[in-house]
């Protein structure tokens, strides 16, 4: 029992030792799957922004959570009326970084989102209609994240895509396999990051 509690103290002192920290930031193309009545979505451009802390396990695993904020959402038109949702969520990613040839990392992890608020922006030829309805969405927000970077000194660039597992509307149910075509986050992210 003393070993196993030796190792893993040892495992911590070598994390402290190893942790760096940045700042990170970047573009969202975002967009939201469909349901019956969201025939005609587009990505709607975005960004994010945040921080993070680096912390290197061995000489190709490492592992990232950051704090985000990050604006999600979907474009689209119906009749002839172009509707604009924004999504604004803090998030804390946790991603697993694997660096099989040095600067080349592959990373996964979940990502676990809190709604801080939303607007919705109706256009049409005569008219602009601007509403926010917090109260319509769920606040908690669970996904995924895949990407890949490719690191330079102590910058490094980098993309990921996320994948929604939750319903983001409240009156709506959730299935894993979204056979129920519910409305989930999906979006391509786009940056760097800067570490001090």
């Amino acid at each position: 029992m003393k070993k196993i509690f030796g190792l893993f103290g040892l495992t911590m002192m070598s994390l402290a030792y190893s942790q760096s920290f940045g700042v990170k930031g970047g573009l969202n193309v975002s967009t939201i799957s469909k349901d019956n009545g969201w025939n005609d979505t587009n990505a709607k451009i975005g960004y994010f922004a945040g921080v993070y802390m680096h912390a290197s396990v061995n000489s190709i695993l490492s592992i990232q959570p950051e704090l985000i904020y990050n604006n999600m959402g979907v474009k689209y038109e119906n009749a002839n009326t172009i509707h604009t949702l924004n999504l604004n969520y803090l998030v804390m990613p946790v991603m697993f970084q694997f660096e099989p040839i040095p600067r080349l990392y592959f990373e996964a992890g979940p990502q676990f989102s809190y709604l801080v608020g939303n607007k919705n922006k109706y256009e049409s030829s005569n008219k602009t209609i601007i509403e926010k309805d917090k109260d319509a969405y769920n606040q908690l927000d669970l996904s995924a994240g895949l990407g890949l970077g490719f690191r330079f000194n102590n910058m490094s660039v980098g993309a990921r895509y996320l994948f929604g597992f939750t319903d983001i509307k409240k009156s709506g149910s959730t299935s894993w396999n979204n056979d129920d075509k519910q409305l989930r986050n999906n979006g391509l992210q786009i940056g760097f990051q800067y570490g001090f």
